[in-house]
């Protein structure tokens, strides 16, 4: 039996495809056996017709991420086509967070957006990328920023790429940061001197004790992420399925 029976994908992945054919690509990430998507915008789709593919291809919408501007100038729009296409998850995609000031402000601003999430009836959660993992005064960014965020408010998506891009140890990071971590960017990493973004087969991160103490942490949802690919974006997702489900 596979450690997982629900795997979603990071619809980034395949940006290039949903640009030519949405719809599609949807149904053949249905195909794979992929069971969630995380969306990264909406290819002009309406979100009843977006429901729709959704529900016609085994899918269901378990995060968005939003860009901060979206967020601070569009939020009831994103709630309203999120409500429609059953998202569980918002997500602060990026924020500015070069020193500790900035941690703060990032801060501020995710306990107000995520409040208004979570009325809405949405979780809310935080992606990071490598920015997050600079230190000042000692500590990481991200840290200072989830200090200063409610934790019922703002939970954490924690790229594992990212992570081990910046020189973290990514399972290390998990443990430390469990009580917090409810969704995870599954996204492998060759070694710690190329940083290449590879197939998840092909690198130095232990998907199985990720899986394994993810689910002992309580995260909700794991989700590929590909951003580099030596063959096909869908060659490279499925590869990606297959690995997890042979875990």
């Amino acid at each position: 039996m596979p450690l997982l029976n629900e795997f979603s994908i990071q619809l980034y992945s395949v940006r290039e495809e949903t640009a030519k054919d949405f719809p599609g690509v949807l149904k053949k990430l249905g195909e794979i056996g992929y069971t969630g998507v995380e969306f990264a915008g909406y290819g002009g789709i309406p979100a009843r017709d977006m429901k729709k593919y959704l529900d016609t291809y085994g899918l269901k919408s378990i995060g968005s991420h939003v860009n901060c501007q979206r967020l601070e100038n569009n939020l009831d729009e994103e709630l309203d086509y999120n409500r429609i296409i059953g998202t569980e998850y918002m997500v602060i995609s990026s924020a500015v967070m070069g020193n500790r000031d900035e941690a703060l402000a990032a801060a501020a601003f995710a306990n107000k957006v995520g409040e208004r999430c979570l009325k809405a009836g949405f979780g809310f959660a935080y992606h990071n990328h490598d920015k997050e993992f600079v230190k000042d005064g000692g500590d990481y960014l991200l840290d200072i920023f989830f200090a200063n965020v409610d934790a019922s408010i703002c939970k954490m998506e924690l790229d594992l790429y990212w992570a081990a891009f910046a020189g973290v140890d990514p399972i290390d990071y998990m443990q430390r940061n469990n009580a917090r971590l409810r969704l995870l960017h599954i996204k492998q990493i060759r070694d710690y001197e190329s940083r290449q973004c590879v197939d998840l087969g092909d690198g130095v991160i232990d998907f199985k004790t990720v899986v394994t103490r993810g689910k002992e942490y309580g995260v909700e949802h794991f989700i590929l992420e590909q951003e580099e690919f030596a063959v096909s974006a869908f060659e490279s997702v499925k590869n990606g399925f297959d690995h997890i489900m042979s875990l």
